[in-house]
């Protein structure tokens, strides 16, 4: 299902998980993070980040792409651009990367602007996923790529700080789905809890 009634509104998916002592995808951080970077040219690029919400993935994005790279970091809530550079300041990265504000259904960006287009648990907070997923490919260049990382229907059972449902997850089925329909390549790693989609601009 690609549109769905979502009980939690909004994009400021910096809301739904509240930051805490340890707290790093509910201790799967290090595999998500390990399943993107294999996938992250190794070359100097222009990367876009969509969904700031705490800074982390921007920051990730800042520290391992390749000397000569930036990052642009969109997002529509104020409060989550401000901690996007709170965290980016505090990891020494500012120069690195741009926050601006901007929703994924609607980016703020010229066509082929980017080499790879990243978001990570941003989907669960969508009402419907071919809009951004369209933007996010428009943005991107021809040979470019998307990476997608997301919560599976069954983290719904995870001790998010705002309830979820199964329902508001897509699947990675979903997912490829859109992204052949728009004409790109995808290619999934899935794990019962999370997904990470790699789709190839061509």
């Amino acid at each position: 299902m690609l549109h769905k009634d979502k009980h939690v509104h909004g994009q400021d998916h910096g809301k739904s998980e509240k930051p805490s002592s340890g707290h790093d995808f509910f201790g799967r951080g290090d595999a998500i993070r390990a399943a993107l970077d294999r996938r992250l040219p190794k070359n100097a690029i222009r990367a876009l980040d969509v969904g700031t919400g705490f800074g982390r993935n921007a920051v990730f994005l800042a520290h391992h792409l390749a000397k000569g790279s930036h990052v642009w970091s969109v997002d529509p809530s104020e409060g989550s651009l401000k901690r996007g550079e709170d965290a980016v300041r505090a990891a020494g990265l500012g120069g690195r990367v741009t926050m601006v504000s901007g929703v994924a259904e609607g980016l703020p960006f010229a066509d082929d602007t980017f080499d790879v287009t990243v978001t990570v648990m941003l989907f669960h907070h969508l009402v419907d996923l071919v809009p951004a997923l369209r933007e996010m490919s428009r943005v991107t260049r021809m040979g470019g790529k998307l990476l997608l990382a997301d919560w599976a229907p069954t983290a719904h059972l995870l001790p998010f700080a705002i309830e979820h449902r199964a329902e508001d997850f897509f699947t990675a089925r979903a997912v490829v789905n859109v992204l052949r329909e728009i004409g790109l390549a995808p290619e999934a790693v899935q794990h019962p809890e999370w997904y990470v989609i790699e789709g190839v601009k061509s």
